[in-house]
């Protein structure tokens, strides 16, 4: 009864990270009218993976990295540079026109595993998401610990269900609106979404080379 507790408030808490704005949102509203509904849990079968390397190493006792100012900087500034090159990838396809949005077209659809390789890359490149699991993560990591080591498995699997529910219904809509969205109005969203990388890659890297300061 305590481990569905447990389970419960895991999967509750999850929505705090997963419903904030970030890079995986960005990625995901940018990916669905290509690749349809299924973009949204493929994603988060990268972040889930991203996740499990989190879990294992806070379970294992290295929690004073994910706090560590160093690392954080570090991760802030790499991290940037790759949301700015996504950034500018994406910007470029639509300004070229070399990008077709038309789910019809399969030739131009992502895989899965480039869809599940984007989701690992859209995590590990946001700092907040480290400070989440350093903070809040943490909290809930070392609480679990009271079960034995099945305790973080459960944690682990409550959390990552948010991602999933919250990421596949996002998806869901979005491709269900793809009428509307078609034409000027998707290349408007894709274009937006590609600021939005820039501007957040361009404030992780500024907030990680504070943390050198």
């Amino acid at each position: 009864m305590e481990l569905l507790l447990l389970f419960t408030n895991s999967f509750v808490v999850g929505f705090s990270g997963a419903m904030m704005p970030g890079p995986l949102l960005t990625v995901g509203i940018a990916e669905t009218p290509r690749n349809g509904w299924k973009t949204g849990p493929v994603i988060s079968i990268g972040h889930a993976i991203a996740e499990i390397g989190v879990v294992l190493v806070l379970t294992l006792g290295f929690a004073a990295l994910a706090q560590n100012p160093i690392v954080t900087g570090l991760i802030g500034v790499l991290g940037g540079a790759a949301l700015i090159l996504m950034g500018i990838s994406m910007g470029l396809g639509v300004v070229r026109g070399s990008v077709s949005y038309d789910y019809n077209d399969s030739a131009n659809r992502s895989n899965n595993r480039i869809l599940v390789a984007k989701g690992i890359t859209a995590s590990l490149s946001n700092p907040y998401w480290f400070v989440w699991w350093g903070t809040t993560g943490l909290a809930f990591v070392v609480k679990s610990l009271e079960y034995g080591y099945i305790g973080p498995v459960v944690f682990y699997f409550g959390h990552i269900l948010s991602d999933f529910v919250w990421y596949t219904v996002v998806t869901v809509l979005l491709w269900a609106g793809k009428r509307v969205l078609f034409g000027v109005g998707l290349k408007v969203l894709i274009g937006l979404c590609a600021l939005f990388l820039l501007y957040l890659g361009v404030t992780f890297i500024l907030d990680g080379l504070d943390s050198f300061a």
